[in-house]
């Protein structure tokens, strides 16, 4: 059922069905969202918004005391029970479900609009920010759901997955550090596109051609400007998004490319960029070359000299955590764990479920730890080298 109800008395769990108003009186990118977080909360009381209409069949209801309208609607949907599990309180079953269906409906999308750019048509910059919106409120609903799954890439997929998987990075890194909503807004936009100039280019695509082709590096090198020309034909592309398109391949020591810039002459979100572009690039398997181990990843950035601004490095490891969800790790103990959950206060300190013996050679029954708890006698073993134990035929369990 679609109810009339006063921005005061929404509360969290409530699904927004129309904003009622001109897109000038609020700050939102879609006019149908779902209240995940106080602060989503927030912003929707400080905004010159009235009223909204809501839809009680995809989320919680308000008291019938409280005095809202009802709004006839065809075909409407069975109203919520009273006594159901609002969304906020999800399982992380079900929040890793939710990540899964936007990661795919989100490669889908990407991919068509690639293929229309390609034929010469524009960029949809509202789908875009659709993608972008519901990335974001994945992320406030479990911050590492997404960007785990993001992971996980079909060869034949890889430009579009790898371009969904740094705008997750970028939006989540953005929340990490506190920018502005606009500022997150055009943070994964920037990821959605910022390879978008090696589109058309078969072993930039990975897998159409039916064999192991690493990108030139020809193509390497000429397929920033060649996206920031494509973008800078549509007027209605951010700027910000353009400079991101240019100059993701940029080094903070000025030893990158097009433009040869140097520390803050490259722009925040540029920086941002050019981190998450390449931890996603050294972590996905291609046809041509074996993934690294993500913490073993992170490891060799920030042993880097030069390559990366270091404060915004320590922000990403905090955002993805020291050891990635999704990440298995070898522990005192002789035993392997699998990262399932990070611990924000401490991200050197997972917590992981612990499945194999590596002394014993062989599955062991599960348990899950958290290496944070003070009296936890499990520690995790430095990482010196690259270790791929997913791909080592173990029994792997499910992060949830």
């Amino acid at each position: 059922m679609i109810k009339k109800v006063p921005v005061s008395q929404l509360c969290v769990g409530m699904y927004v069905h129309d904003l009622g108003a001109s897109f000038l009186d609020h700050a939102f990118w879609r006019s149908r969202f779902l209240i995940q977080n106080e602060r989503k909360l927030r912003s929707l009381r400080e905004s010159k918004l009235e009223w909204v209409l809501i839809d009680t069949s995809r989320g919680v209801d308000v008291p019938a005391a409280a005095g809202t309208q009802a709004v006839p609607e065809a075909n409407q949907q069975s109203a919520r029970a009273p006594d159901a599990e609002p969304p906020s309180a999800t399982s992380e079953q079900q929040a890793f479900d939710d990540a899964r269906d936007i990661i795919e409906g989100s490669r889908q999308q990407v991919q068509q609009l690639f293929d229309e750019a390609d034929l010469g048509g524009k960029i949809d910059l509202r789908q875009i920010e659709d993608l972008v919106q519901d990335m974001a409120d994945s992320i406030d609903g479990h911050p590492d759901a997404l960007t785990s799954l993001a992971r996980i890439k079909r060869a034949d997929q890889y430009l579009y997955a790898h371009s969904v998987a740094v705008s997750a990075l970028m939006t989540a890194l953005a929340r990490t550090l506190g920018l502005s909503d606009e500022q997150i807004r055009l943070a994964g936009m920037a990821g959605l596109l910022h390879d978008i100039g090696k589109i058309g280019d078969a072993a930039a695509i990975s897998g159409k051609l039916g064999r192991p082709v690493p990108p030139c590096e020809e193509l390497q090198r000429k397929h920033p400007q060649a996206g920031a020309e494509a973008l800078s034909r549509d007027s209605n592309v951010p700027p910000e998004v353009i400079d991101v398109c240019l100059h993701h391949h940029e080094r903070f020591d000025g030893q990158g490319f097009p433009d040869g810039l140097a520390g803050e002459d490259i722009s925040l979100l540029a920086r941002m960029a050019a981190i998450c572009n390449y931890y996603d690039e050294v972590i996905s398997t291609r046809p041509f070359k074996k993934g690294w181990d993500p913490a073993f990843a992170l490891f060799k950035m920030l042993q880097s000299s030069g390559q990366f601004d270091m404060d915004l490095l320590g922000a990403f490891v905090r955002t993805v955590g020291r050891y990635p969800v999704g990440s298995i790790i070898s522990l005192t103990q002789s035993e392997l764990g699998l990262v399932v959950a990070q611990n924000p206060g401490t991200p050197e300190l997972p917590v992981v479920k612990i499945f194999y013996s590596i002394r014993w050679s062989h599955a062991i029954p599960e348990r899950r730890v958290n290496l944070a708890e003070p009296d936890c006698p499990c520690r995790v073993m430095p990482v010196v080298a690259p270790v791929d134990w997913a791909q080592s035929g173990l029994p792997v369990p499910s992060i949830v």
